[in-house]
């Protein structure tokens, strides 16, 4: 079963249009959260108000908590910095001079050198890809006015979607089945997602689409039967269903070969003639509520996207970077927090133990559940020589006010350039 046997509106009503369940249908373990959503700080003074910490502990958890966000924000400052390099040939919205010589130039595996990097960011994010097989599944799948969609997957030279957070989101729509009045569905959506996209050389694209540039976009909320949304027009194009069809033509061709037929024979009369055209008319009409649909769905497409669009192309990066950086920060504060307060000796930590220990203190002082990266967590605080694994495989940590040494340490390092103190005047 694919995932989206979940979804709540799914094909397959009488009418042709979508399928409206009452329940929402529980997120499956294995996509649980794997992202924190807590502020850093308000990790840090969730943690710094235990019961069990006196106010010397709380002060130390304090600094503590001050060199772990700086010593992260100083080593993903390099990673931004090389992501913004990488980018700058790639940019459709740069509007610098290019300095010939100085300036990055564009190479012919710029957007793979890009791309590398970009990607190794998203999965410190906690962003997951999206094989395009999924992605494809549900473009095709008809959103909950009925409107089904046709990717054109090949337009593209370079197609890459991640996604990062489950949830279910509730919308009020109006269709055949709800006898056009609205009425709350309930879909099930990702919280995040990034979209990068490069055009292939020599396609039709428009005015203003160019194929030698790298579009990157962030949306938030996204609905899985809503996927065509995030990707260009040129990308996606809107399918006729049968019943479409069948609405149109089949009272035009019932109506039009009698109503020739009448007249060529001089059997028409006036009223027979209005009576025939009811038929047409019908089709007509048909055929006009079609492309009325499509329009309420584009004018739906521009006011949300118009909510819900995060970030463009270099923006994106910012705010990639940003929360990178915060998700390794608190997968460090709260894997180190819970072994400091309870590496008294007496209990035996191993991976498992601390991962389960994180994931059930944020269920019972933040209302959290979450799929914990516990392996990232502690290559972190090993690299940084924070957390110590012993030969039976058990997990230690350093005391903190060694903790905080050591860090101080590290963090004189990044700055360790040779001068003269007594030339500078500095005594």
């Amino acid at each position: 079963m694919s995932r989206f046997d979940r979804l709540v509106a799914e094909p397959g009503g009488d009418d042709g249009s979508p399928c409206l369940a009452d329940e929402v249908l529980p997120l499956s373990d294995s996509l649980r959260e794997r992202s924190i959503p807590l502020r850093v700080a308000d990790l840090v003074h969730l943690l710094g108000d235990d019961k069990t910490l006196n106010a010397a502990e709380r002060s130390s958890w304090n600094e503590f908590c001050k060199l772990v966000i700086a010593t992260f924000h100083h080593e993903f400052l390099d990673q931004f910095i090389q992501l913004k390099e990488r980018y700058a040939p790639l940019d459709p919205d740069g509007e610098w001079r290019r300095l010939e010589g100085i300036s990055p130039a564009r190479m012919e595996n710029s957007d793979e050198l890009f791309l590398k990097t970009f990607e190794d960011v998203l999965v410190r994010a906690n962003y997951r890809p999206m094989d395009l097989e999924v992605l494809d599944e549900a473009i095709r799948t008809p959103n909950e006015v009925g409107l089904t969609y046709v990717p054109d997957l090949n337009l593209f030279e370079h197609l890459r979607v991640y996604v990062r957070g489950d949830t279910i989101l509730t919308r009020k729509v109006r269709t055949w089945s709800t006898r056009f009045r609205k009425r709350p569905v309930q879909l099930a959506a990702y919280r995040r997602l990034i979209v990068a996209i490069k055009f292939q050389p020599g396609k039709h694209l428009g005015d203003y689409a160019r194929s030698d540039v790298l579009y990157l976009r962030l949306f938030k909320d996204v609905p899985h039967v809503d996927m065509e949304m995030h990707l260009p027009e040129q990308g996606t194009k809107v399918r006729m269903r049968l019943v479409d069809k069948a609405q149109i033509a089949s009272p035009m061709m019932t109506g039009l070969p009698v109503l020739a037929a009448k007249i060529f024979l001089g059997l028409a009369s006036p009223f027979a003639i209005g009576v025939l055209i009811a038929p047409l008319s019908a089709g007509v009409n048909s055929f006009f509520g079609f492309r009325r649909a499509r329009q309420r769905h584009l004018h739906r497409m521009i006011r949300h996207l118009y909510y819900l669009t995060m970030a463009n192309n270099s923006s994106v990066i910012h705010r990639l970077i940003d929360s990178a950086e915060e998700e390794d920060t608190k997968e460090a504060l709260l894997a180190y927090f819970v072994l400091w307060r309870s590496d008294d000796g007496g209990r035996p930590w191993t991976q498992k133990t601390l991962d389960a220990a994180v994931e059930a203190l944020l269920t019972e002082r933040a209302g959290v559940t979450i799929d914990f990266e516990i392996g990232d967590a502690l290559h972190k605080l090993i690299r940084f020589g924070l957390v110590r694994c012993d030969e039976a495989g058990q997990l230690h940590s350093l005391p903190i006010e060694e903790s905080l040494s050591l860090l101080d340490m590290r963090w004189d390092r990044y700055f360790n350039y040779p001068h003269d103190a007594q030339s500078c005047g500095v005594s």
